[in-house]
């Protein structure tokens, strides 16, 4: 089994040896049977008997732990689980310095800032003088050539003519 850190024991919690849990990942607590917890002789194995979220982190349960005395031993070690319970993060990809190919404009110029209004990714080029914002969705995506840093767009009609229009 792979397993990864997910972060450590902050402090108890009660007098009946729960803990809390300070997590730097996200991971799927309702699927947490078991935690892994350093040792002296490598990671040992604690089975859960509740684990839920709460204001400080995660508050966890555990078979063998049931008392603060057993519980404050554990406070400071890290926290391990099986790596396949922990949720992918998305990597950013970073579209700074690519040049944006339009299908009716032509070349418009290079992203010099990329902006995430929640919705979408937004990227900003200058094109004759002007900033033009253009949101990053893939209907509007051609072709991307990672290797050449360049973008081949076919935005919607009129979107690009709003920012030009000197009206």
């Amino acid at each position: 089994m792979d397993l990864s850190p997910i972060g450590y024991f902050s402090k108890t919690h009660g007098v009946k040896g729960q803990l809390i849990i300070k997590a730097d990942k996200d991971f799927f607590v309702e699927e947490i049977k078991a935690i892994f917890i350093e040792s002296s002789t490598g990671l040992a194995p604690y089975f859960v008997k509740e684990f839920s979220k709460s204001n400080n982190g995660f508050i966890i349960e555990l078979e063998e732990v049931d008392a603060i005395e057993k519980a404050k031993l554990l406070i400071g070690k890290q926290v391990f689980i099986s790596t396949e319970l922990i949720e992918e993060q998305e990597i950013e990809f970073d579209w700074l310095g690519f040049e944006v190919i339009d299908k009716n404009y032509g070349l418009l110029g290079t992203v010099f800032n990329v902006t995430d209004n929640g919705q979408q990714i937004l990227l900003s080029i200058l094109y004759k003088e002007k900033e033009i914002i253009l949101p990053l969705v893939d209907d509007f995506i051609e072709k991307i050539e990672e290797d050449t840093k360049k973008l081949y767009f076919n935005a919607p009609e009129g979107l690009i003519a709003v920012y030009l229009d000197d009206n």
